[in-house]
């Protein structure tokens, strides 16, 4: 029998890998109905997760011992810790958003029972990810997350461009989880164990000690391996390609969690190394990394025309501000500040929102329109106030602008680096001038789409927009507008899971 503490646990992933079984059977029994349906399925199994996760909140945060279950004789433990529990709720709420859009913008496609059923296992992965106790289970969900996302980049198969994105993308993907593996291979022939827990211990405890190079590799291989996924410079030449080619609402999944989920991999797979790994300066380093992935992405993402290629790019730049947070977290020569978690925590939930309500505006745009250039949109945003105005809001998000959700998250970090010393200083001064350089691609993207004096005048023919696809573009608005002006929500959930990320790493 299994406690109703564990039962709350697997609840969600129970409800998403049966609801992929479930929506690819339906699907194919339903092949003759509107696909719609299949979306709605879909967004059932979705609803009923954050559901699941929602529920769980009072007692979580609560001050209680955390739900933990250890699945039968396997001794695979998973746990509902707070930062689990913002992972989940971050998850299933894009995805909710992503199956109800695409429930409406597939229109009488083939095939679609195989992309939700896809769809549920990628947020399946990334749940399981914040769940796992241990390195190696930790590992096997992200290859769940990656493998569900490569035929999801590709699904718009009759196109040789997303095949090819795909296939960089799954060629590289795979590259980093070998890469991965072999640094987690390496901790447990040094460690004995994979449990997070007790890694650290069990370090120091080994007689003779390991060698401080094995732990500096095995830390290196994992920040590699997992580095491709959540798409740090120079690892990130997959991204572009693969989030443009994709559905937009696949886009705002790997957008706005996939690659989180990878960051979020890489910092539980460190957190045990970093007090074994000698006077190694794990956070300077990661925060030099940071430096380099936003400063790239933002350069990157000038000279796009193509919208959803430029905001694939912008979110390598976001990455850089996430990393930058867990960098000063960590501490830049020792002793790190929870702020640093904080900020990058918030800019992870922020991050789903905003730039997940990005991409499906885009997607919106290319629905009516047929087109992906930001010239050819020109005007649609004002011919169609329902979906200019939440572009308009989670552009400015993106670009930090307050009262917006990504200034909080943003705001946060700078305080974190003028804690960390002149170092930190330094790199929040290199933040700054990144979010001045953003402003050269998202004010002159705002304006062509919704201020441009040629409003509505390649507009007239398009596409109408479906009800459903404006009201879910909406909604992710709201949320973003909400979690700008009032913090207080979105650190409900994140100040917890700062303060668990916190405990990993020792006292700050």
């Amino acid at each position: 029998m299994i406690g109703i503490e564990a039962f709350r646990v697997v609840l969600p992933e129970f409800l998403l890998l049966s609801g992929a079984l479930a929506t690819y059977a339906l699907g194919r029994a339903l092949r003759w109905r509107d696909p719609g349906y299949i979306g709605g399925i879909a967004a059932f199994f979705a609803l009923a997760a954050l559901i699941a996760f929602i529920s769980a909140v009072p007692g979580v945060l609560g001050g209680g011992a955390v739900p933990t279950a250890v699945l039968g004789t396997s001794g695979i433990t998973l746990a509902l810790d707070p930062l689990a529990l913002l992972i989940g709720c971050a998850a299933t709420s894009i995805l909710l958003a992503a199956c109800l859009y695409s429930a409406r913008c597939f229109g009488q496609e083939t095939g679609t029972e195989k992309y939700y059923a896809l769809l549920l296992l990628m947020a399946a992965g990334v749940i399981g990810i914040g769940l796992a106790q241990d390195i190696f289970n930790m590992y096997v969900f992200f290859e769940l997350m990656s493998v569900a996302s490569f035929p999801l980049v590709a699904y718009h198969s009759g196109a040789w461009d997303p095949v090819k994105a795909a296939t960089k993308y799954a060629v590289m993907s795979a590259a980093g989880s070998v890469t991965a593996l072999f640094g987690i291979s390496l901790v447990f022939m040094s460690a004995g164990t994979l449990e997070i827990s007790r890694i650290g211990t069990a370090l120091s405890s080994v007689s003779p000690p390991p060698a401080q190079g094995i732990i500096l590799i095995s830390g290196g291989l994992i920040v590699a391996g997992f580095g491709v996924k959540a798409a740090i410079v120079p690892l990130h030449t997959w991204l572009p390609d693969a989030h443009s080619f994709a559905p937009s609402g696949v886009s705002a999944m790997l957008s706005g969690i996939v690659i989180q989920a990878g960051l979020i991999a890489m910092i539980k797979a460190m957190a045990p190394l970093s007090g074994a790994g000698g006077s190694f300066p794990l956070g300077l380093t990661l925060a030099l990394f940071a430096a380099l992935t936003m400063c790239m992405g933002n350069l990157i993402a000038l000279k796009q025309r193509d919208l959803k290629k430029m905001l694939a790019c912008s979110s390598i730049a976001h990455m850089g501000y996430i990393l930058l947070g867990f960098s000063f977290g960590i501490g830049l020569y020792g002793t790190g500040t929870e702020l640093g978690y904080t900020g990058g925590l918030y800019h992870i939930l922020g991050h789903v929102f905003m730039k997940g309500g990005a991409f499906l505006c885009a997607g919106a745009f290319i629905y009516a329109l047929r087109s992906k250039d930001i010239d050819e949109m020109e005007g649609i945003g004002r011919a169609v106030p329902a979906l200019g105005i939440p572009f308009v809001l989670c552009m400015l998000a993106l670009n930090g602008m307050p009262p917006m959700t990504g200034f909080v998250s943003e705001l946060f970090i700078c305080r974190a680096g003028i804690a960390s010393g002149v170092a930190g200083m330094l790199l929040v001064f290199v933040m700054l001038a990144n979010i001045v350089i953003s402003f050269g691609y998202y004010l002159p993207a705002i304006n062509t789409i919704v201020f441009s004096e040629g409003s509505g005048r390649k507009a007239k023919g398009m596409r109408p927009v479906p009800l459903l696809i404006q009201l879910v573009i909406a909604m992710t608005a709201v949320v973003v507008v909400i979690l700008g002006i009032a913090p207080q929500a979105g650190l409900a959930l994140v100040s917890p899971a700062a303060a668990y990320i916190a405990s990993l790493f020792g006292p700050v």
